[in-house]
């Protein structure tokens, strides 16, 4: 009989987020890390990535990357996928406070900062109520760097 691997929680930056929606370099490997026997058991996403996710595949249509006729379904499996699936994290003062501080550590962009104390407070959040990790998923080298330093596995 299989083994089932230990319990986790995912949190999801938007560029995670996305590959859920668009195939591109990734989303394979973020379908694997969300679905599945071996996925994640909770997923997590600040607040910002669903305003995030629905302006980058806006903006893929206004750059030709996307046909138009194609937003609405998209648009529509984002919110979808996001009722039934994510555990959203609130943009609490707290946790833009954190933001703050995490940009004083490490160089991160505005919304990489939120991505990032917003899984923290994300694990916050779940402690006491979930036993497994807290794992943080995203597709920038510094974010990623930032999420370890702060005791963030990364799945490779």
């Amino acid at each position: 009989m299989a083994v089932r691997p230990s319990k986790f929680a995912l949190y999801l930056d938007t560029s995670a987020l996305l590959k859920l929606f668009v195939k591109e370099a990734g989303s394979d490997r973020v379908r694997a890390l969300v679905t599945g026997r071996a996925g994640a058991d909770v997923l997590l996403c600040s607040r910002l990535g669903r305003t995030e996710a629905a302006v980058s595949l806006a903006r893929m249509v206004h750059l030709g990357r996307s046909a138009a006729a194609d937003l609405p379904r998209r648009l529509g499996s984002l919110d979808d996928y996001w009722d039934q699936s994510i555990q959203e994290i609130e943009l609490l003062e707290a946790v833009l406070e954190d933001a703050r501080q995490l940009a004083q550590r490490f160089p991160l962009r505005t919304y990489d900062a939120i991505h990032l104390a917003s899984a923290r407070e994300g694990r916050r959040m779940l402690r006491g109520v979930f036993e497994g990790e807290v794992r943080f998923l995203a597709f920038d080298v510094s974010l990623c760097k930032a999420a370890q330093e702060v005791g963030f596995t990364v799945p490779d």
